[in-house]
C-alpha cells in the first residue's frame, strides 16, 4: 500500500499536482508509520523509511519544492552510502545526485549541478534507463538556464552518450 500511495505522489508531482501529491506523500508516510521494521529491509517486496525518504525527494524535485527535495536526497545518499563510500543502494543514490543537480541548477549553481549529474553517471548500477531518464530531467533544466555555458555542453554530451549506449543496447527504444 505504501508503494503504491508514493508511486501516486511521484505520478501527481510529475504532472505538478502539488497539493494532492502532497497528500498522497502524508498518506504514505502515515501508513508507513503503523507498520513495524522490518526484518530484512534488503528485501525486494519490503517497504521501510529510507524507501519513503527516496520517493518524497524526486517527488519534491518534480514540484520544484527545492529545499524538501534536497533536503530527501541528502538524507537518501547518506543513508545508502557506506563508510568507504560505496553504496547499498546505487540507484537510489545516483537518481538522489539528479536530483540535487536540479536542485543547484535551479539555484543558479551550474558548477553543483554538473558535478552532481556526473557523480550519478560515474556510479555502478544495474538499470541505465531510469539513469537516462532522470538524466533527461537534469539536462533539460541545465540546457534551458545555462544553453551556451561549456559546462552545460559538457553534461549535456554525457547524457546524449549514455542515451545512445542505451538505444544499442536496447534497440527497440528506438520507436
Amino acid at each position: 500500500m505504501v508503494q503504491l500511495t508514493l508511486q501516486e505522489a511521484r505520478g501527481l508531482a510529475r504532472i505538478g499536482d502539488r497539493r494532492e501529491a502532497d497528500k498522497a506523500l502524508t498518506r504514505g508516510a502515515d501508513i508507513l508509520a503503523k507498520l513495524s521494521l522490518p526484518s530484512n529491509p534488503d528485501h525486494h517486496f519490503v517497504f521501510d523509511h529510507a524507501k519513503w525518504v527516496f520517493y518524497a525527494a524526486t517527488a519534491y524535485t518534480w514540484l520544484e519544492d527545492n529545499d524538501r527535495a534536497e533536503e530527501h536526497a541528502l538524507e537518501t545518499i547518506q543513508m545508502h552510502t557506506r563508510p568507504d563510500g560505496t553504496s547499498n543502494a546505487p540507484m537510489r543514490v545516483a537518481d538522489a545526485h539528479i536530483d540535487l543537480g536540479i536542485v543547484h541548477a535551479r539555484r543558479g549553481d551550474l558548477d553543483a549541478a554538473v558535478e552532481q549529474g556526473m557523480t550519478a553517471f560515474d556510479i555502478d548500477r544495474r538499470s541505465l534507463t531510469d539513469l537516462v531518464n532522470r538524466a533527461g530531467d537534469l539536462d533539460r533544466v541545465i540546457r534551458q538556464r545555462y544553453r551556451r555555458e561549456a559546462l552545460a555542453k559538457e553534461f549535456h554530451e554525457r547524457y546524449v552518450t549514455a542515451r545512445r549506449a542505451l538505444t544499442v543496447r536496447r534497440p527497440e527504444l528506438l520507436d
